[in-house]
């Protein structure tokens, strides 16, 4: 098989992997162009097991541009989120929007150090075998367990949970928006919980919050405000915001954010809000 097919054949599931490691498309597509320069310049018809090589060029390139990509992160402004994929007609992003890289996963695994994002991605997310994340990463099998055990710890004891599992339900959303639209409070403090929290990436773009929102009063105040402020011209609705129902507003017909959330016992946990427009344009299709 030629390295153009057999690059074309795993094309989606490299990017998705490339993705999970750094929560960035753009940057996901850079490390699958780079990594197809590098086929085209192997043997591939010596390699015993393409499929496992591919993952092993895609996922060595992510992690040394994860590490690039955490110095940057560090002089942000404000909170960085991913780059929202949501539900379009390109194959490609729709194998993100059919995994379970969400939003809400991607955020807590960006407060991981490089190494243990790899083996979380690659055995969590993918289902790759010990002996594979193990020639990945160079690290003993055992060693990439370890990790991996401390990894999933380190993670369930994170505020605002542990969304690794959970899925958010289409009804809640749907309960969300239609109390946002009339302004039900109400109804809104029995969706959220009391010890919600609301993350705001405007990436100094436009006006957001630029630290969290702890609880839910604070965060009807702040919806509230943005009501008030843009009135009719923000309108919501329903999308697939990476792997879970999620909303995208518009401001005057134009695609204005993209909110994902995670839950816990049918009420909201944690809210998503990303509206840097470097992160917006071409994540897919906002139509209903």
């Amino acid at each position: 098989m030629s390295p153009a097919i057999l690059f074309e054949r795993e094309r989606k599931r490299l990017l998705s992997l490339a993705y999970g490691f750094l929560g960035s498309l753009a940057e996901a597509e850079d490390v699958v162009q780079d990594a197809y320069v590098r086929v085209k310049q192997a043997a591939t018809d010596s390699i015993r097991n393409p499929e496992a090589w591919l993952t092993t060029v895609v996922s060595r390139i992510a992690i040394d541009r994860l590490r690039s990509a955490q110095r940057r992160r560090e002089t942000y402004p404000g909170e960085w989120l991913p780059e929202p994929v949501l539900q379009s007609t390109s194959q490609e992003q729709d194998a993100i929007t059919r995994s379970r890289l969400s939003i809400a996963l991607l955020h807590l695994l960006d407060k991981l150090e490089p190494e243990q994002r790899a083996v979380f991605v690659l055995r969590e997310v993918f289902d790759h075998s010990y002996k594979t994340i193990a020639e990945v990463v160079g690290k003993s099998e055992a060693a990439c367990r370890q990790t991996m055990a401390r990894t999933r710890s380190a993670l369930e004891a994170s505020r605002p949970g542990t969304p690794t599992r959970a899925t958010v339900p289409n009804s809640l959303v749907s309960n969300v928006i239609n109390a946002l639209i009339a302004e039900d409070e109400q109804a809104l403090l029995r969706l959220i919980a009391p010890e919600a929290v609301l993350i705001n990436d405007g990436g100094g773009k436009v006006p957001s919050a630029i630290n969290p929102i702890y609880g839910v009063d604070r965060i009807l105040r702040f919806f509230f405000g943005l009501r008030r402020k843009y009135g009719n011209a923000l309108a919501l609705r329903p999308a697939i915001v990476n792997s879970e129902p999620g909303i995208a507003t518009e401001r005057d017909g134009r695609f204005f954010s993209a909110v994902a959330f995670a839950a816990a016992q049918g009420r909201v946990t944690a809210i998503y809000a990303i509206s840097n427009p470097d992160k917006l344009t071409s994540r897919g299709s906002v139509a209903g």
